[in-house]
């Protein structure tokens, strides 16, 4: 049988095929103590703002842009943030949250997931990856320095 934490990885690697980004795409999901899932999120442009997949190039792709940097220049919100955004705060507190596609979690979003309330991140890159695990404890941490 499947593990609870591999079955959120997997729902998240579905998310992730619905983003409309060019550079990567990344899916997650919000999943509560009780393992009901609060909301999902996947990476890409606010509701009716074309995308760089309609528009066929990125301008960070373009430019070279760094990943992990200058975040104001790409036109996507973040899976991580989508799903907060979905869930609402209260639909956040004490849960977890699955990302598939990334093995980091930006700035923007240590900040997203600490205010929202989630306790802990389960990340994998992709299948050849290794999970890592973050504690909202270990963020915060950073965050204070």
């Amino acid at each position: 049988m499947k593990s609870w934490e591999d079955y959120f990885l997997d729902l998240a690697k579905t998310c992730a095929s619905r983003s409309n980004c060019l550079r990567a795409q990344v899916g997650a999901v919000i999943v509560g103590e009780d393992k009901k899932i609060k909301a999902t999120g996947y990476n890409g442009t606010p509701s009716k703002v074309e995308s760089c997949y309609e528009r066929g190039e990125c301008y960070r792709i373009k430019n070279g842009i760094e990943s992990g940097t200058r975040y104001e220049t790409c036109r996507s919100i973040h899976a991580e943030q989508n799903a907060i955004i979905q869930a609402g705060q209260d639909r956040c507190k004490d849960a977890t949250m699955y990302i598939w596609g990334h093995n980091f979690i930006c700035i923007l979003c240590k900040r997203f997931i600490v205010q929202a309330g989630i306790k802990d991140v389960i990340l994998q890159k992709d299948e050849n990856s290794p999970k890592i695990h973050i504690t909202v404890d270990e963020i915060r941490k950073e965050l204070e320095n």
